[in-house]
């Protein structure tokens, strides 16, 4: 379920990356990045694939791409099983702090989600490969918590700092955790 949540709130921000993203999140520190490639969502227990082949993939685990500082997202169970890739979303994705990191993606037209990420696991050029992460909500008016509104697919955050506060209430529910990981190079 939490997969399915993920994947939807992505395929969420269906508008078209073609402007430059107001990074949001800039003033806080930053993050290193994600490592471009296929990517997979796992559901809990699910085995990480070893396979690019993402027909091979058990139902548990979802594909995603990320090329250069843009998430591709495809829409339909046929990718899974090998078939062509007839509907794909692309949204700005970028990373920033720490404790948590926070995932920030879409574009300002389309509106922004956002991720809080703990336990990145990073490659030896100091990318991330694998982390564990939660969409941090964004209510239509401030409970005090965080003031955001919603913009189109996505969310504005009222500062930073709320969305890092957020962001940790978000991560003490572990039954909202789902695992990403890096499965190999290559784009859609």
């Amino acid at each position: 379920m939490r997969r399915l949540v993920l994947v939807i709130s992505i395929l969420g921000l269906a508008a078209c990356a073609t402007s430059e993203p107001r990074r949001t999140l800039g003033a806080a520190r930053p993050a290193a990045q994600p490592a471009d490639g296929l990517w997979a969502i796992l559901d809990p227990g699910c085995p990480k694939p070893s396979l690019a082949n993402v027909g091979a993939w058990p139902r548990c685990a979802s594909p995603f791409w990320i090329n250069q500082g843009s998430a591709v997202v495809v829409r339909t169970r046929a990718a899974a099983r090998g078939q062509a890739l007839s509907h794909s979303y692309r949204a700005d994705v970028s990373l920033a702090g720490a404790d948590p990191t926070i995932a920030q993606v879409g574009n300002e037209n389309g509106g922004y989600l956002f991720f809080a990420l703990v336990d990145l696991a990073h490659d030896d050029q100091g990318r991330v490969i694998a982390a564990i992460g939660a969409a941090v909500a964004c209510p239509g008016q401030s409970d005090g918590a965080i003031s955001a509104t919603p913009n189109a697919g996505g969310c504005e955050a009222a500062s930073p700092g709320d969305m890092r506060r957020a962001a940790r209430a978000t991560l003490r529910d572990q039954n909202l955790l789902t695992r990403v990981a890096w499965i190999a190079a290559g784009a859609p």
